[in-house]
């Protein structure tokens, strides 16, 4: 016996915001300068990142705020918003 199983969610959050991760200087030697890795942020505030690296890797994190305080290295490392959400989204 199969259960058809309908779920419908209405969120007005579902826009993800992209952004990359913009290296003036490489404080640790492996990830170079300029534009080092992208991601996205989701409604919940939770971030998915790849690093464009020779050898890459997606990471997962609980913040945009945790991304920078890891990676940041005292603002020799910034993060650049590419969308932005419309006011009143969560």
């Amino acid at each position: 016996m199969s259960a058809k199983h309908t779920t419908t969610a209405h969120r007005r959050d579902t826009d993800l915001v992209r952004f990359h991760l913009d290296r003036a200087e490489d404080v640790t030697g492996i990830s170079g300068t300029g534009t080092v890795a992208g991601g996205v942020i989701f409604p919940d505030g939770t971030v998915a990142m790849r690093w464009n690296t020779h050898i890459a890797s997606t990471a997962v994190y609980d913040s945009i705020n945790d991304v920078v305080e890891i990676h940041g290295h005292n603002g020799a490392t910034v993060v650049t918003l590419i969308d932005t959400r419309e006011a009143g989204a969560a």
